[in-house]
């Protein structure tokens, strides 16, 4: 075999595994990439099965929730009704809550006195009530507007700045509704769309001095407040509307 032939063999030799290397090189990066996408679909599925299942949670969550607010109402439905004793020794309960308030109005010069208690609403999707609250009792002056009809079910987070200072202090005066500007504006605007420019009110407690509500002596007139003359109305009757109240809720507690 000559020089020529040897070259021509060995060029052969050498295109060949130059191709073979080429092929290798094409069928691992092809492989490779592959392997890649199969990694990232069998992701996606998981993804989509983790949120698949997020979901489930979350609807099994919703129906429970569901069927508890179902049976809280068959229990208002099925629960104990008044009798005509009952009802007639609530209403004279309410009856000498509603005179006393009525006095409270007259001695203080009040535009208003209220009763708000407080109460529980629907839950929310962990299952924990609303804290609300809702106007059980009222005296207007002539040619106040009463609020007590749309006063009912109302969060307590409405009037925060209120319920806390009752709640933590026992009381809370605001003298001037414009003193509440850079105070709480929440409080100011619900006192100014209402036109009331001064309240005064103070905490109504259990018989575990646990705060249930509280009284509210409110003026549409600030300069007809007088803090003495609220102070002295309801050192002579703060006392008969907590023993009413606590004579009220022991008996619908019965009813329970």
């Amino acid at each position: 075999m000559n020089i020529e032939t040897i070259a021509a063999l060995a060029t052969m030799i050498g295109d060949g595994i130059f191709i073979l290397l080429i092929a290798f090189l094409y069928l691992y990066d092809r492989r490779k990439r592959q392997k890649e996408y199969e990694n990232e679909r069998a992701a996606r599925d998981k993804e989509y099965q983790d949120v698949q299942k997020a979901r489930e949670e979350e609807y099994k969550h919703l129906n429970e929730n569901y069927n508890n607010m179902i049976q809280d109402i068959i229990q208002g439905i099925t629960c104990h009704h008044l009798t005509p004793e009952e009802s007639k020794n609530i209403a004279q309960v309410e009856k000498q809550i509603n005179d006393i308030i009525r006095q409270i109005l007259k001695e203080a010069n009040a535009s208003r006195v209220s009763i708000v208690k407080y109460h529980n609403g629907n839950k929310d999707m962990t299952g924990v009530s609303f804290l609300k609250m809702s106007m059980t009792n009222e005296a207007v002056n002539m040619g106040v507007a009463p609020l007590m009809p749309d006063f009912q079910n109302q969060f307590r987070s409405l009037l925060a700045y209120w319920c806390h200072e009752v709640d933590t202090q026992g009381f809370c005066v605001i003298a001037d509704r414009e003193e509440l500007i850079d105070v709480d504006i929440t409080m100011y605007e619900y006192l100014k769309a209402r036109n009331i420019e001064a309240k005064y009110g103070r905490a109504l407690r259990n018989t575990n001095r646990d705060v249930v509500g509280f009284i509210c002596v409110e003026y549409l007139n600030k300069d007809d407040f007088d803090l003495e003359a609220v102070n002295k109305s309801l050192k002579d009757n703060y006392q008969r509307i907590e023993t009413l109240i606590g004579l009220n809720g022991g008996v619908k507690n019965e009813l329970q």
